[in-house]
């Protein structure tokens, strides 16, 4: 597994470091889907401060995890986005789907509303 992460109680940050493109996306949801197995009663956030680029492939990674840990009534919060990928998922409309909080302080109080 190539992510850091590490649990909080029963939220687990994960600490994405590289682009979500084409080229990284498979290998990251691979992983993301690996640590959802390996942590079945737990909520996550993807802290994305050093994500510099996303694109539509890295956007699916969000939409899929998400669905996926909704389907389990479990919740995906992302943190730390800088403005151009904030700008991608405006601009591709999927700001209703992904949760996004500025720190993962704020994903963690929003998580214990849930």
């Amino acid at each position: 597994m190539n992510l850091n992460y590490e649990k909080k109680g029963n939220v687990v940050v994960v600490y994405v470091d590289s682009p979500l493109d084409i080229g990284n996306s498979p290998l990251i949801q691979r992983d993301i889907s690996t640590l959802i197995n390996h942590f079945p009663g737990c909520n996550f956030i993807l802290n994305m401060g050093n994500v510099e680029f996303m694109n539509s492939a890295g956007l699916g990674v969000l939409i899929i995890s998400t669905k996926r840990l909704e389907s389990g009534n479990r919740y995906l919060k992302v943190t730390n986005l800088n403005m151009a990928v904030k700008k991608v998922i405006q601009i591709l409309d999927a700001h209703e789907i992904i949760d996004v909080y500025d720190s993962d302080e704020e994903a963690i109080k929003s998580l214990a509303s849930c």
